[in-house]
């Protein structure tokens, strides 16, 4: 609000108010005039005390009767309290008399979008574009109307408008970005940054934001060249350095990565991601030291950092340490319960060491949550089979089927078990059906019935599916 009232600080802002609120408390009229006015109404609106808001477009309405911003606000309370006709009525009856008003549009198009009609809203908010002193305000917010009727390329034509009149504008560049970036098109984004730094070279959150579409695309030499564009022109700018880590991460350049992400305790307090990708470059450089040092560091910082956990997890693992494995996988389950990775990391090491009911219980969420993930399904089956269980590992797979009909190996599991469990043609039946879905995946089968090629029919079955 105090960018649209330039001429008031917060100080003589909150003396404003507090005069306002004597004059209330006191029963008493004072003199304010009309700027004075209008911005405690607005400080009131911004803050959403809309009763007080009432009391002072009551009090300006007295004294500046004339005035018809006072009238546009009582409409806006209105529509604050549910009654959007009523205060679109007081705003038409304003337009009759004024029709060069952009307060009045733009309150109409505010109106209209709470009412969720989008379409009229815009065409409110065009009617004020040439009568308003910052059209590109305007812009965004009709930008913001097309991205609620999920209308993407006109919402990020209006924000170019926008940057047109205001190409300085940082607020404006990002909301681009996050366009270009809902919508996955991060080529016509690079176009787009690469055309406005020919004119505004000077621009480090156009060149950091073109560093971002680089990096989506993974061209991270092209990444890491716009990112150090952003810092020859902001030095300072920390997440710059931390993007360029990302991007030398993305190409294998670990120790460089981890100099890079160092670089951003200079201008800004250790966060716990930089602490972990800290430690995940390390971990990639078999640094298993540096990398616990730098997981645990993120913990302290933030101990519900799920991502540090499981990669101590990780860490354990890799010197078979198992049973801390799992106590740490388990505290990020345990902070992520959502998470299928790391659960699935943790029922593998349950299943890698005969906890087979741990390890189901696990593969049986992971299937709840994600009914595409196949090698959760097989595992799952497996430690079914694993306790001589084999019907409720053949109950898993045909579950499992049911949502992922063309997956070669759950068919070629179910065929296994089908076999091993005395129903030799039902299995055949399977067999067959997995070999039409893929021939080379049938060697999955030896693992339940090793003796499978001493099988006449099974291998009358090979060369039957073997070069169709």
């Amino acid at each position: 609000m105090n960018e649209e009232y330039g001429w008031i600080d917060d100080t003589n802002l909150n003396e404003l108010v507090n005069r306002f609120e004597k004059m209330i408390k006191a029963d008493m009229q004072f003199f304010f005039d009309v700027n004075e006015f209008e911005a405690v109404i607005d400080y009131y609106f911004d803050f959403q005390e809309f009763d007080k808001a009432k009391l002072a477009v009551e009090s300006a309405m007295q004294q500046h009767p004339s005035c018809s911003s006072f009238n546009i606000r009582s409409a806006k309370i209105l529509a604050q309290n549910g009654q959007h006709y009523e205060a679109l009525e007081e705003l038409y009856q304003i337009e009759i008399i004024e029709t060069a008003n952009d307060e009045l549009y733009i309150a109409k198009g505010e109106i209209y979008s709470m009412m969720n009609k989008h379409e009229l809203a815009i065409e409110q908010y065009e009617k004020a574009i040439p009568l308003s002193a910052n059209p590109e305000d305007i812009h965004s917010v009709i930008a913001f109307e097309y991205e609620n009727m999920n209308d993407y390329p006109n919402a990020i034509k209006h924000l170019k408008n926008a940057l047109t009149l205001k190409p300085d504008s940082e607020n404006i560049i990002h909301e681009i970005a996050f366009f270009f970036d809902i919508t996955n098109r991060e080529e016509e984004a690079i176009e787009f940054f690469k055309d406005f730094l020919d004119t505004n070279a000077f621009s480090k959150v156009a060149w950091f934001n073109l560093g971002i579409f680089y990096n989506q695309l993974e061209l991270y030499e092209k990444a890491i060249e716009a990112y150090e564009f952003t810092l020859a022109i902001d030095e300072e700018f920390s997440s710059a350095y931390f993007n360029i880590a990302n991007s030398l991460s993305g190409l294998n350049r670990y120790q460089e990565a981890i100099d890079y992400y160092k670089e951003t305790f200079k201008y800004e307090a250790p966060e716990p991601i930089t602490h972990y990708y800290i430690g995940e470059s390390y971990e990639n450089l078999n640094d298993i030291r540096n990398a616990m040092h730098h997981y645990n560091k993120a913990i302290e910082i933030n101990n519900n950092m799920a991502d540090a956990w499981a990669g101590l997890g990780r860490l354990f693992v890799a010197q078979d340490n198992d049973s801390s494995a799992i106590s740490y996988y388990s505290r990020a389950v345990e902070i992520v319960p959502s998470n299928t990775e790391f659960m699935f990391d943790l029922a593998m090491i349950h299943l890698k060491n005969g906890n087979y009911e741990e390890a189901s219980e696990l593969f049986y969420n992971i299937t709840r949550k994600d009914p595409f993930n196949t090698e959760a399904w097989i595992n799952h089956s497996s430690c079914a089979y694993a306790l001589d269980e084999t019907e409720t590992a053949i109950e898993i797979i045909e579950e499992a089927i049911e949502n992922n009909k063309d997956c070669a190996l759950l068919w070629y599991r179910l065929a296994g078990y089908l076999h091993v469990s005395g129903k030799i043609q039902q299995s055949y039946f399977y067999m067959e059906n997995a070999l039409k879905l893929n021939y080379y995946q049938h060697t999955e089968l030896f693992d339940l019935i090793p003796d499978l090629y001493s099988d006449t029919r099974f291998m009358e079955l090979l060369g039957v599916y073997k070069n169709i």
